[in-house]
């Protein structure tokens, strides 16, 4: 993956992961044992985290032959993979570098949107490869896009800034600059949950006519006091009820994370089997059940073992804490108005959706759809679903937003 970079010029790259860890990673699987019972029952599946039984699978599954780090690279590969040396402060003169990678996949239509699509935790820019051929290549008399899927700082091969007080702020400008200034688009849109779409706001506060359209699959923001809540729809209401269940029982790895994130970090970075209970429980608990693909959650785990980089993926939630906080009360309301056009799509298992009466009084909302399924990773658990929304609302709104 070395390769020779200039400041502020995309470098293509190979995605070749260290031998040594590579080989690691199913010894390691091999030789942990899991216990064959849970440390006691429990009432129902998952209640009290990772299923047993869910997790032995899986670890079998990565384990086994037909799942294989060559074949993931191979994967990875099939589209141009590049890392940016950019400055990690672009307006400062003597501003550390850092590296970002990212996917960057163009489309032969020369009436193509760019497209950047940011991911979040646990996630990486491959929670999108199930969209990037449809979006690209799209049957005739559809929207197309030229991809961009970049890496967070901290996340797979984007190194983390030394900064103590780097926040999702400064990522934004970051990722802002690689589109405009190392990839030279004047216009994009963006799509974004998880952190990505607090990454989004700030871009959509900050630089609303160079990224005039912005889709979001989560979007917290205060709830607007008056509201009778017998005119939500039947899906705001479960979004409030699953928002609502998580608050109180899914968000202890936010803690941790937000307070220690070294104790977290070090302490699984190294175990896939650690990283696949970690993660896993994540995935499934944040994912439509009937749709999510096992696959899917082993190439994730795989990426984090293999790039050794939880320790500085889970960085964010120390650090942007004040940032994500504003996002989300009344006090600063008015700090954070999104100013390009958002689009937003309710999926079922979403655990930060919100009404759309509650995003209309943070920006200009042009697009609301209720999906049946879906959740936090919809690239994932429904790739059809997020690219017929992202066709409809940026073909409706790109020309508009000029």
């Amino acid at each position: 993956m070395e390769t020779k970079m200039g400041l502020g010029i995309a470098a293509p790259i190979a995605v070749k992961f260290d031998q040594d860890i590579s080989s690691s990673l199913k010894t390691l699987l091999r030789s942990t044992d899991l216990p064959s019972e849970p440390p006691i029952p429990t009432v129902s599946p998952w209640t009290l985290g990772v299923h047993l039984p869910w997790l032995s699978k899986l670890k079998l599954a990565m384990q086994a032959d037909d799942w294989t780090v060559h074949d993931l690279e191979r994967r990875i590969n099939q589209w141009p993979n590049y890392i940016a040396r950019m400055k990690a402060m672009p307006d400062i003169e003597d501003s550390e570098e850092v590296d970002i990678h990212f996917v960057h996949v163009k489309s032969l239509r020369t009436d193509a949107v760019p497209l950047m699509l940011l991911h979040g935790w646990p996630g990486t820019f491959w929670d999108f490869h199930k969209v990037v051929e449809p979006l690209v290549n799209p049957p005739d008399g559809e929207m197309a896009f030229h991809i961009v899927l970049p890496s967070l700082p901290g996340y797979f091969l984007s190194t983390y800034p030394q900064r103590y007080d780097w926040s999702l702020v400064d990522s934004a400008r970051l990722l802002h600059t690689l589109m405009t200034e190392v990839l030279g688009y004047t216009r994009y849109a963006g799509q974004g949950g998880d952190w990505g779409s607090y990454i989004l706001r700030v871009i959509g506060t900050l630089y609303p006519s160079q990224a005039p359209v912005l889709h979001f699959n989560m979007f917290r923001c205060p709830p607007v006091p008056g509201i009778n809540p017998e005119t939500f729809t039947t899906p705001e209401k479960g979004a409030l009820q699953r928002n609502k269940e998580f608050m109180e029982s899914g968000r202890g790895y936010n803690a941790i994370q937000s307070t220690k994130p070294f104790t977290i970090g070090l302490a699984i970075s190294t175990s896939p089997v650690a990283l696949l209970a970690y993660i896993g429980e994540k995935m499934y608990a944040w994912s439509d059940p009937t749709t999510l693909d096992q696959a899917d959650v082993l190439d994730t785990v795989a990426l984090y073992y293999l790039t050794r980089c939880f320790p500085t993926s889970v960085m964010i939630y120390h650090q942007s804490k004040k940032h994500r906080d504003e996002m989300t009360s009344s006090q600063n309301e008015d700090k954070w108005k999104v100013r390009s056009r958002i689009g937003f799509t309710l999926f079922p298992y979403e655990i930060g959706a919100l009404p759309r009466a509650y995003i209309k009084a943070v920006g200009p909302l042009v697009f609301y759809k209720e999906r049946s399924v879906g959740g936090h990773f919809p690239a994932l658990d429904n790739p059809d679903g997020l690219v017929e929304d992202l066709r409809k609302f940026i073909g409706e709104n790109w020309a508009a937003g000029a």
